[in-house]
Order: C-alpha cells, then structure tokens, then sequence
C-alpha cells in the first residue's frame, strides 16, 4: 500500500522562506566582511571540531609593517627562544635570519647584560619595560641598542614577548665625537690660557726689570761704569732669556713644530732659558737622542717647563735636569735644591704640572712630585715605551 507525500502547508513555506532569506543575508554580510579585510581569519566547525583558517590578505600588511621597520622586531616564547625576527634584526647581529630565527635571546645578549635583560622581562608595569643593552653580533662586535619589551597575552595568559630594538651605534659615536670635540676644546683654551699666564708672569716681569735696567743705565754709567757694566751684562742676561722664552711659547702656539725635534736638545733649551732667566747652574745629562711621538714629547716638554718655572719660586741655587731610556721605560727627572712648594696648594704641590697630569695619564705616562724639607723636589715623569719604539 502506497504511503501518500505529506506537502507542508502554506505556512511552513512561508517560515522557511522567510528562514533562508535570514541566512542568505548572513552570507552575504560575511562575503562582504572578507572582501573588505573586516575579518583576519575563519573559524570552521567540522569533524575534527574547530579550526581556524588566517586570511593571507589580513595578514599581509602587518608582515609588510614588520618588516619595512628600520629597528629590530621579535617575538619570544617566555623561555627566550625567538620565534620570528624581521631583517634588520638580522643585520644588526651580523646573522643570517634564518639562523636568529629559532635561537635563544640569550646567546646574543652580552653576558654583562643578560640580568638587566631577565629583570626586564619580569617588570609589570609598561613605564619600565624599556631599557638600554649591548647585544653581541655573530662576528662578536658589541652592539648598543634601546630594547622595549611588550609582553602579548592571549585570554589573560602570558603567550610571548614582542620586542623592539633599536641600534645605538650611530648615537653613541655621535656622543663621543661631541665629548671628544668639548674636550679637545676645553684643552685648547686651558693651553691659551696656561701661555697668557706664561707670557704674563715670566716674558712680562723680565721686560720690566730690563726696562728698569735700561732706564737708569745712562746715569749709572756717569757714577760707576763697573757697576754699569755689570748692570749691561744683566740687562743682556735678561733680554737673551726673554727672547728665549718668547720662541718657547711661539713652539708652544704649534705643538706640531716638535715634531722629529730630539727631546734633549728641547730640554737643554728650557735649561739655558732658565740659566738666563735667574742665573742659576742648571746641570742637563742627556745621553742619546729621544725623538718621541709627538703627544708625549709635548708631556715631557711641558712637564720640564713646568717643573722650571716653579724653580724661579723656589729660589733654587741648583737644578738638574736628567732624560734617560731604561729598558723600555723613558724616565725624566728635574731636580731643585730649593725650598719645598705647599702640597695644600695644589695635588701634586705644583701647580702648573697640574694641568698636565690628565693629559700624562691619557698616554700612560706616570707623574711624580716629591718635596721634602732640606732636600728639596723631584719631580719624575716615567713612560713605557711600545715594543716597535726606539729612541
């Protein structure tokens, strides 16, 4: 017996009608959603339960973004291990990417930062997720750079760390040929400065005295012309030394002028300056010649000079002035019988060689004052010549 077909009824169409009209606008509100990049990725419920396929085009921009950056970007699993790098992460350790790729951070932190960098990751607040590193690139080249941390959660669970770093190199030379720029011009104007004072106190005061000289020598030499014949030996004594000092600070105007010059000739000068100047015995021993780097002969020239000008203080009646070579070691000594200078004055108890004992350490040179009562002061200066040097 033959069942008959049940046919619904006009309502039932007209509910089911209505039914696919409803997801039909769903589709198509869906289709426009992906044509206008609204949505990243779909979630599909099949045999397997849900999967979830990403969109290349939503994608796209974001890995173009990323990689277009001119600073580093990675993200971290919480254990350090990086999961993806963008290039200029790449160049900045001097790595392939896919070697980086799949590394731990911590091979390429410096080791004196890696705990700066763990304490990092462990910051809860934004403010201070933010800090200045030094990376090591493959070639072992250390790298400055600015590394921002941002931890990325998933449902309030800690997925991995995103990471921007920027490279400081460019920045860090800029800074220090800025401070190497303030500091040679500082020591240019304390060199200005030390000849004013140079040119005041001794070429200025000899002048004077030779004036005095040279004003009452013509009624001098109407009363007693031994006299005045001593008095035109000191005005000569005078002049002479001057003149000599003079041509000092005119080499001192350009340390250049030093150049290939031998040291102990220099020094045998600043002795008869000061021979000339005071008249005192000034005993120079100088065995061979000392053409030194320019830099350091410029020490011990002005380190000589210095010692010198403190003599005329000291009222010394004997100076001695020694350069010798021993071993690898070039050691100058200036010896004065005269009263021992304050120490409270200065740090070393002179103070012109004050402003020369920076520069002394900047080239691995030793400065040494030592004054004593009845003995009167030494002052060394010792520097360790490089294997390739000779005197």
């Amino acid at each position: 017996m033959r069942m008959k077909t049940a046919f619904p009824n006009k309502k039932q169409l007209v509910d089911e009608n209505a039914g696919l009209r409803i997801r039909l606008e769903e589709s198509e509100d869906t289709l426009r959603a992906i044509r206008s990049g609204e949505v990243d990725a779909i979630v599909v419920t099949g045999a397997g339960g849900e999967q979830v396929f990403t969109l290349t085009s939503a994608e796209r921009p974001y890995r173009a973004l990323i990689e277009g950056m001119i600073e580093g970007a990675m993200t971290l699993t919480p254990e350090g291990v990086i999961l993806y790098a963008n290039c200029c992460f790449a160049e900045m350790l001097k790595t392939p990417l896919e070697r980086v790729i799949s590394s731990t951070i911590h091979t390429w932190i410096a080791p004196d930062y890696l705990d700066i960098f763990l304490a990092l990751l462990k910051k809860d607040t934004p403010e201070k997720r933010h800090e200045e590193l030094v990376l090591t690139s493959g070639d072992g080249t250390l790298v400055p750079v600015y590394l921002s941390v941002i931890p990325l959660n998933v449902e309030g669970i800690l997925d991995c760390f995103g990471l921007v770093v920027i490279d400081l190199t460019d920045q860090k030379k800029s800074n220090e040929a800025i401070l190497a720029a303030e500091k040679a011009a500082y020591e240019l104007l304390e060199e200005r400065q030390y000849l004013a004072h140079d040119l005041h106190n001794a070429v200025n005061e000899t002048l004077f005295s030779a004036s005095l000289i040279a004003e009452v020598l013509p009624q001098l030499w109407e009363k007693d012309q031994a006299e005045a014949r001593r008095s035109l030996e000191d005005l000569r004594r005078l002049t002479k030394g001057a003149l000599a000092k003079m041509r000092s600070l005119l080499t001192e105007l350009n340390p250049s002028a030093l150049d290939g010059l031998d040291l102990g000739d220099l020094l045998r000068k600043l002795g008869e300056m000061l021979s000339d100047r005071i008249n005192t015995s000034v005993a120079v021993n100088i065995v061979g010649k000392f053409i030194l780097p320019t830099k350091v002969q410029l020490v011990f020239y002005r380190v000589c000079q210095e010692a010198l000008e403190n003599v005329v203080i000291h009222n010394a009646s004997q100076v001695e002035i020694n350069l010798q070579h021993i071993g690898d070691v070039i050691q100058l000594r200036i010896h004065d019988n005269g009263r021992i200078f304050d120490s409270e004055q200065s740090h070393l108890g002179y103070p012109g060689l004050d402003m020369v004992v920076e520069r002394a350490e900047a080239l691995g040179a030793k400065l040494k004052v030592d004054s004593r009562p009845g003995y009167g002061t030494d002052v060394w200066l010792t520097w360790h010549a490089p294997q390739n040097w000779t005197p």
